[in-house]
């Protein structure tokens, strides 16, 4: 009897000696990252058979469990995925709105500075020292918008530097999660849970979450890991190993691929790459729709400005004479949308791609893609269908302000697309032409005139100039029998062409525009017999600023986004949609960060060690253990007696 009560306080002082170990560790490692609080299974060891019923046998400790929830681990590694998304796209879009910064000062006021610039030149069109003037500030504005692209520039090869520190880190992952689910095999072949290695692995899953969005699927006792629509990172004791390329449709910047499972030497043709509805969530998401969804459509947004400004001045310069009495020319350049062929494409050739009218030049890029029978034009921030073109019946079309030409393509196969980026290249390549103050066009290429002689009221407007091609002047003169006008030359009046000499009917409460030669002009009041006016070319005209007036009045076109909005509204718009979203993001990232603070505290409550209770389980285990040492010192006392007995 003494023997067996030996025995039962034997098990029991066993039994607490677990829970005083078990308890001990989860002290230890309450700091401890992914640590899972761990208890002990204890159940009552068999009874032994005897005629007045199974008399107990004490307690044994079966195993030691972690209290995992999977449910609350699953919901920390996808709020921990979707926070750092939102954090990194909110870093990115920070540094990009602090470069912007007001939408007052930087290029706005290089562009109001030399809209005033010209202003002074159409007051003093002779004035060397107002050209010159004029151009310091033109300069100005150039290096401002270059310096802008280089900013861009930067910031995309930020996104293409942590790109592949990030595919780094999930490659280091991803192995170390593909190594512990063989070791894990092999030490739970003794039937008990390595808990240790289960919390390492559970641990590297959410590291890896940090990076990218995964999902995880328990088989045979292993992780397998996925990403996106079921790609795989880690499949048993497999792992594949992602790395960070240029991207096909975009050598500038950087895309996710499989590396060789077998090491050999990968092109574009076979390389397997991630499309970006797999690259979501963690870091390796918030980069890449930072770039995807701001920083390529805000690049080609400002690229737009950059671009109308210039074609918009230069074709106005055109229409004018400079301070040597010709034509005027080009005063900035820019660069043509550039157009990449996808590095995957099987046919030869790349589209033609022209912008329709560079005073509204597009503000967004183009995705190009042939189904076997037709093209389709998407814009690659928003995925949203812009037109198609099939080329059984045309190879060019105006989609979007863009002239897409696909007659130049050859062999064009299924799958085969086209990269076009009308105006991403602008800023980089935004100068000016000319340092010289004399080639600003002034001066307008026609005057118009009243002769001194006339006894009317009838008068002529300034002329108006639609291309710089007068070859003589225009002389109209009034017959008062008639009620018109004649002229010299052949002229347009609406839709009407009125040869030299006929008849031009004239309503005094309408007026008369006449047209010819690319000048027009109108004469209103009311004219008397014998009433001349001429538009005559202006000689040199050193002295007039009147295309520099209409250069000047190009601040309050609205050209772009659809005539809506002028230059300056439409970059004060440009850098409010970056605030916008700044802001946007960075609420954003503030409710991510809170639901994976709660995702935490729910799943610590579970898996997370206690210290108060800890230290009452210690009390417990402690009591647990002296008691059964007493009960074991007692058993020693009754086996000693029953040897008195017997002496």
């Amino acid at each position: 009897m003494s023997n067996n009560i030996f025995s039962i306080g034997l098990s029991g002082l066993n039994a607490a000696q677990w829970g005083l170990t078990t308890t001990g560790q989860n002290i230890s490692n309450a700091a401890t990252p992914g640590y899972t609080l761990e208890k002990v299974q204890y159940q009552e060891s068999p009874g032994q058979f005897t005629g007045s019923g199974y008399l107990g046998s004490g307690v044994q400790a079966v195993t030691v469990t972690r209290q995992y929830s999977q449910y609350l681990t699953t919901q920390v590694n996808n709020t921990q995925a979707s926070s750092s998304a939102a954090s990194t796209y909110y870093s990115l879009i920070s540094q990009l709105n602090n470069l912007v910064g007001d939408p007052t000062s930087g290029i706005s006021k290089g562009i109001s500075n030399y809209f005033s610039g010209l202003q002074s030149v159409a007051n003093s069109a002779n004035s060397s020292s107002a050209r010159q003037s004029l151009m310091s500030s033109a300069q100005t504005l150039a290096d401002q918008i270059n310096t802008a692209g280089q900013q861009y520039d930067q910031l995309r090869q930020s996104v293409n530097t942590q790109l592949t520190s990030a595919v780094s880190q999930i490659n280091s992952y991803s192995q170390q999660i593909a190594d512990l689910n063989k070791q894990i095999n092999i030490a739970s072949a003794g039937g008990q849970q390595p808990n240790q290695l289960l919390d390492q692995r559970d641990q590297l899953v959410t590291n890896l979450s940090s990076m990218i969005g995964v999902q995880v699927v328990q088989s045979d006792g292993n992780y397998n890991v996925f990403i996106g629509n079921g790609q795989p990172l880690v499949v048993g004791g497999t792992q594949y190993g992602l790395q960070a390329v240029p991207s096909p449709s975009d050598p500038s910047e950087l895309t996710i691929a499989y590396q060789s499972s077998n090491g050999a030497t990968q092109t574009a043709a076979n390389m397997q790459y991630l499309d970006n509805s797999a690259l979501t969530g963690g870091t390796v998401g918030g980069l890449i729709d930072f770039r995807t969804q701001t920083l390529d459509p805000a690049q080609a947004q400002l690229g737009a400005i950059a671009t109308s400004f210039a074609n918009q001045l230069n074709d106005q310069n055109a229409l004018g004479l400079d301070l040597n009495g010709q034509a005027g020319g080009k005063l900035f350049s820019t660069s043509d949308p550039t157009v990449i062929s996808n590095a995957r494409n099987k046919g030869t050739g790349v589209p033609t791609a022209t912008i329709a009218d560079g005073a509204q030049p597009p503000t967004n890029d183009f995705t190009v893609t042939y189904d076997g029978s037709k093209y389709t034009v998407t814009d690659p921030a928003s995925g949203n269908t812009l037109g198609t073109i099939d080329p059984a019946t045309e190879t060019n079309k105006t989609i979007n302000g863009l002239n897409i030409d696909v007659s130049t393509l050859s062999g064009v196969q299924k799958g085969d697309s086209f990269t076009i980026q009308p105006t991403r290249g602008a800023l980089d390549n935004f100068k000016l032409t000319t340092s010289n103050g004399a080639a600003i066009a002034a001066a307008s290429p026609a005057v118009t005139s009243a002769a001194t002689t006339n006894t009317g009221t009838a008068s002529i407007s300034s002329a108006t100039v639609t291309s710089n091609t007068m070859t003589s002047g225009i002389n109209l003169t009034y017959s008062a029998s008639a009620n018109g006008f004649t002229s010299d030359v052949d002229v347009t009046v609406g839709t009407t062409t009125y040869t030299a000499g006929t008849t031009i009917p004239y309503d005094a409460n309408n007026g008369l525009t006449v047209s010819a030669m690319g000048v027009s002009a109108t004469i209103s009041g009311t004219p008397k017999d014998g009433d001349a006016f001429a538009i005559a070319q202006n000689k040199g005209g050193t002295s007039d600023g009147s295309n520099a007036l209409a250069m000047s009045n190009l601040v309050s076109a609205k050209s772009l986004n659809g005539g809506t909005d002028t230059l300056t509204s439409s970059y004060s718009s440009y850098i409010n949609n970056i605030g916008n979203q700044t802001n946007q993001l960075k609420a954003t990232s503030t409710a991510q960060t809170s639901l994976l603070n709660q995702a935490t505290s729910a799943q610590q409550s579970v898996q997370g060690v206690n210290l108060n209770e800890e230290a009452a389980n210690l009390i417990q285990y402690q009591q647990l253990y002296q008691a059964n040492s007493k009960v074991i010192q007692t058993a020693a006392t009754l086996f000693q007696s029953l040897l008195g007995m017997f002496n």
